[in-house]
């Protein structure tokens, strides 16, 4: 006969038998699911306190082209659906209209209407948003590891700390790469969950994330292997997922091409030397193997960070040969690991994940299947350094002999004890990367802090010659300055920046119209001529050379000469609202010049005055384009109002004077 059991006899037999109850499983996936979500707070507010010095930062390079100083961006949230409508440049003074990437310029815009001129919110959301990053990633690679949390934890906290990413997180800009690989991982979370759950919804979910993705930068598109890959090493994925993945990122990302066709046209133009110096090399063989060295230069950045520079164009990097130690070094070191992940790929290695990763994630930025705008630029390695940080990660838990297969903690304390030695030599390599994280992103700070520290590295960079340059003759820059002799100062500095840079690159268009600007600014005008006109030989279609050399051609009363260059400019740039206004101003001459040939042609003062009347009018539709264009421009109004006037419209006079006051007395008070 039997007796019925006790509760502590049923709890004896339980663990003697190995068995839980359903409720202690309950209680027990509920503490593993706490470890996980405490693990992913702790690696993003390691992220947040690391990158949180740069809150006050100031706008820093590209910062100014796409946000302060770009017009269709600071009209603010009523500017979106035209940015989506137009190149990410749209609203600088350019001819490259060749890159698409809207979603996040559109932030910018509701950031500018949030806090116009004001860059705190901006890199708040940066920091934020990396913060966020690390969070998911941390999550996501969970799943993916089936539960076990070392290995993501380890990946993590490498990745927050890798200095290569300062330049992603204290340049604004960059938040392109922050966003485009945020919505990557939620769409490859995704993917898991509908892989696991067989929910469609998820598959929607993962294939629109990964569509929004592409908008915001897109070299995304390099996922469309990297998915596929993920299902084949870490789930059970069955053939039919895959082909459903792989059809449904294809179409989508055709939909963004198409998308972006329409907006840019054909825009494909040639990259310039001074941008990329492996253009300039001939030959096909000869430009990969310098793109073969300079891959191989980004995974010893990776590793060992130093130095971290903004800028590594012509000529900071010199062309390589096939015999150079250099090249050897990179193709050795590059075709050994790749060998090695091939040759393990079919039995799962996830060594060989990590490395495909890198290589498939770098493809787009290497110059090794197309020649880009740039030969180099750390924000570039921001996805490939996942598969390093997941490399170390898998080293040191293989040289501690760590159980992998262990995924039932509970408890911090738990975990740590499990994986004491390699959390504290991820730990120590943590605090080393972390202090040149921070002392990077301090250099960030603001442009003459940037420029003066990467010079000192990169003094053969005609770029940052010019960078610095540019910076000390502006406006801005002379606010701060005391008196005139400081800034006849600034300005000789300047002159000898921009000659060093055009020594190093003898058609450097850019530097020569600088130069010639400070010329003009200091009464030179015959050398500023001679700069304008070398600059023009080397690029005749910058907007800026052609309408600066207009208004030095306008102040030496060359009126015909100079509304030509007005009219190149315009054409080239039809939203340069100084051109528009320069050019604006010289149907005006020619309309007084009208008016004023009455009194010395009464015989044909009617037709004098139809023709003054026309002129008068085409300045004042050029002028009112110019305070479309961007409404903080306050010289188009004084003009259009003299303009108004002088045709008898004296209402309008009116108003545009007014309103030329109150951006006056806008601007005058954005300063104090």
């Amino acid at each position: 006969m039997s007796t019925k059991l006790t509760r502590k006899e049923k709890i004896a037999l339980q663990k003697e038998a190995g068995s839980r109850s359903p409720k202690q499983e309950k209680k027990e996936e509920k503490s593993k699911r706490s470890l996980q979500t405490v693990l992913a707070l702790a690696l993003a507010i390691i992220a947040l306190l690391l990158y949180s010095n740069t809150f006050n930062h100031d706008y820093v390079l590209d910062d100014f082209g796409l946000i302060k100083d770009n017009t269709q961006t600071k009209q603010g949230i009523k500017a979106i659906p035209e940015i989506f409508k137009s190149s990410y440049r749209f609203g600088m003074n350019v001819t490259d209209y060749s890159l698409y990437r809207p979603l996040t310029k559109a932030m910018f815009a509701m950031e500018w209407q949030l806090a116009p001129g004001n860059p705190f919110l901006s890199h708040f959301l940066n920091v934020l948003f990396f913060a966020i990053t690390c969070f998911v990633m941390f999550k996501v690679l969970s799943k993916y590891f089936k539960g076990q949390l070392i290995v993501p934890f380890l990946t993590v906290i490498l990745f927050a700390v890798l200095p290569i990413h300062a330049e992603v997180v204290a340049n604004i800009k960059s938040r392109d790469e922050i966003i485009s690989l945020l919505l990557c991982l939620l769409s490859a979370g995704a993917f898991y969950d509908w892989i696991v759950e067989n929910k469609m919804s998820k598959f929607y979910l993962a294939v629109f994330l990964y569509f929004v993705s592409l908008f915001s930068k897109e070299s995304t598109i390099t996922f469309i292997a990297v998915f596929p890959m993920m299902f084949y090493f870490f789930t059970e994925a069955k053939r039919k997922q895959y082909l459903q993945t792989f059809g449904a990122m294809a179409m989508v990302t055709v939909v963004f091409l198409l998308i972006r066709r329409k907006v840019l046209g054909d825009q494909a133009g040639p990259v310039p030397m001074i941008d990329n110096y492996i253009v300039g090399i001939h030959g096909f063989f000869a430009q990969r193997v310098n793109a073969i060295y300079m891959l191989g230069y980004y995974v010893k950045t990776i590793i060992f960070p130093y130095p971290l520079i903004s800028d590594g164009s012509y000529n900071h990097f010199k062309a390589v040969t096939l015999t150079d130690w250099k090249f050897i070094l990179s193709f050795i070191g590059l075709t050994t690991i790749f060998v090695y992940s091939i040759a393990t790929f079919k039995k799962k290695n996830v060594f060989a994940f990590s490395i495909l990763f890198f290589f498939i994630t770098a493809s787009v930025a290497s110059n090794i299947f197309m020649l880009i705008g740039t030969n180099y630029g750390e924000r570039l390695m921001y996805v490939p350094s996942i598969g390093y940080c997941l490399i170390i990660a898998l080293l040191l838990t293989k040289i501690f002999k760590s159980n992998l297969d262990g995924n039932s903690f509970s408890s911090w304390s738990t975990f740590f004890n499990n994986y004491k030695m390699p959390i504290i030599i991820m730990s120590l390599i943590g605090i080393v990367y972390s202090a040149q994280a921070i002392n990077r992103s301090m250099e960030w700070k603001d442009n003459y802090t940037l420029y003066t520290t990467d010079l000192k590295k990169v003094p053969d960079s005609a770029h940052m010659l010019f960078y610095l340059a540019n910076h000390i003759s502006t406006d801005e820059y002379f606010a701060d300055l005391p008196d005139s002799a400081a800034i006849k100062k600034s300005q000789t500095e300047a002159i000898d920046y921009l000659t060093r840079s055009i020594k190093v690159y003898p058609e450097y268009s850019d530097g020569y119209q600088r130069r010639a600007y400070i010329y003009k600014q200091t009464h030179r005008d015959s050398l500023a001529e001679s700069d304008y006109l070398l600059s023009l030989q080397y690029n005749q279609t910058n907007p800026v050379t052609n309408n600066n050399y207009g208004t030095l051609l306008f102040d030496q009363r060359r009126f015909d000469e100079a509304k030509k260059y007005f009219e190149i400019a315009v054409r080239y740039n039809p939203y340069y609202a100084h051109a528009l206004n320069n050019l604006a101003s010289s149907y005006g001459v020619y309309g007084q010049g009208e008016i004023d040939a009455i009194k010395t042609d009464p015989a044909n003062a009617e037709t004098h005055r139809k023709n003054g009347i026309n002129n008068f009018q085409i300045a004042i539709d050029l002028f009112l384009r110019s305070i479309a264009v961007d409404p903080e421009f306050s010289e188009p109004y004084r003009l259009v109002a003299i303009t108004y006037r002088n045709i008898g419209d004296t209402m309008n006079s009116d108003k545009y004077t007014n309103l030329y006051n109150k951006v006056k007395s806008k601007k005058a008070n954005a300063k104090n």
